[in-house]
Formats: structure tokens, C-alpha cells, sequence
């Protein structure tokens, strides 16, 4: 399974791991939250043949223990500050919690961790716990991702188990671009945005803005 929190590129992530597990480069039939622990009613998880790829939002306490024992954990992170910038856009996008504040207001809530699914920092120090010494947790970034998506397939594939030929590994870099997973994959659920889980697919978009908040505040 893979955890992360929102609008770390989780979509992306699951695309990868489902394409090496399988060892093609055909689209997953399956939206990610099909798999989702926080949203799919178990019966449905049940339904689906194993190996599946589980993940979850949620930090490791309010994940079943047996869960996190025995099998394998991806853990994707990413800069805070892009982080915090696109779970804003997202929310304003989505209008889920109609939120109709500025972006120093949020910046507050998010310090307090008085928006969804927590304290972030407090979830990244779960997270790297449970990593630590652990043989069976992989910790990736976003922006290692970014900076070179083919090392950070093999690494990926390498800690699964898996021997990828040198093809296989363009394949998959190549079909998991942004600019092919939003005009090929519906990859959200028909109530909400097609672009609300697959931005630009930068890293460095915060603006000077935010870098001065978090300077303010550290």
C-alpha cells in the first residue's frame, strides 16, 4: 500500500507502482480511490483480487495495525510549501468545504492543522517513524520524481521485487507524463474536476508569497 497526504501525487504514484506490478503500460482500469481506505466501503476493497494496491490519506494510528505489519508501504511526500499552495487551489476548485478564504488565512489553519486530515508535520513525524529501520517502507518524493521519474520508477520497482527491462521503464515514463495522464485517464470521480487531482506538475510554484510566510513563522 502507499500513503500519503493530498495533493502529494498520489494519482501518479498509483499509475507507476499498478504499471510495474503488472509489467505494462495499459491505463488501470481502476480509479485509485476505488482502493482508497478512507472512502471505499470495505466490502468493496474485499471484492477486489489481491495484490491490490490499498492506500490511504489517514496517518498509520488510524490505520489497521496488521496492515502496516506485513506488507509493503510507499510513502510519498512533498515540499510543504507546494503542498499547502495546491491543497488551497484544490479546495477553492472543489468547494468541497466552502472555503472562501485568502491564502494567509489558510496558511494559519494549516499551521494549526485545523484542516483535513491534520497536522502535517505531526503526520510526516508518524510517517518517518513507522519508515525508520523498516524494510518494508520506501520513503519518495515528489520532487525526486520530478527531477528524474526514471531512477524513481527503478527504485520503486526495485524495492517491489521487481525486474523491469530498460524499455519497460521508458514506457512507463513515458505514458505517466502529466500531459498524457490528464488527456488519457479519467482519474477522479465523475462529481469532481478532471484538473483537480492533476495540476501542472511543478514544484516550485508557491510564488515568494508563501516562502515569506513560512520565513515569518520558522
Amino acid at each position: 500500500m502507499f500513503l500519503s497526504l493530498l495533493l502529494k501525487g498520489s494519482h501518479w504514484m498509483f499509475e507507476i507502482v499498478n504499471m510495474i506490478s503488472t509489467g505494462n503500460t495499459e491505463n488501470v482500469s481502476l480509479l485509485k480511490e476505488d482502493l482508497l481506505l478512507d472512502w471505499s466501503p470495505f466490502e468493496k476493497l474485499d471484492s477486489f483480487e489481491s495484490p491490490r494496491l490499498l492506500n490511504s490519506h489517514y496517518t498509520p494510528k488510524l490505520l489497521p495495525a496488521e496492515l502496516l505489519k506485513d506488507h509493503k508501504i510507499i510513502f510519498l511526500n512533498r515540499n510543504p510549501k507546494a503542498m499547502l499552495v495546491s491543497f488551497y487551489r484544490h479546495i477553492l476548485n472543489v468547494n468541497l468545504l466552502d472555503y472562501k478564504g485568502d491564502l494567509p488565512s489558510y496558511f494559519d489553519l494549516w499551521m494549526q492543522g485545523d484542516v483535513p486530515y491534520g497536522d502535517y508535520f505531526k503526520y510526516v513525524q508518524e510517517i518517518y517513524a513507522l519508515c525508520k529501520d523498516n524494510p518494508n517502507a520506501l520513503i519518495v518524493t515528489y520532487e525526486e520524481m520530478k527531477a528524474d521519474i526514471s531512477k524513481a520508477v527503478s527504485r520503486v520497482a526495485k524495492f517491489l521485487g521487481k525486474t523491469i527491462p530498460e524499455q519497460l521503464t521508458k514506457n512507463i515514463v513515458d505514458k505517466c507524463s502529466f500531459d498524457k495522464m490528464k488527456s488519457e485517464k479519467n482519474l477522479v470521480s465523475s462529481y469532481l474536476p478532471q484538473d483537480t487531482f492533476v495540476g501542472g506538475g511543478t514544484i516550485y510554484h508557491t510564488g515568494n508569497y508563501v516562502h515569506i510566510l513560512f520565513d515569518q513563522t520558522f
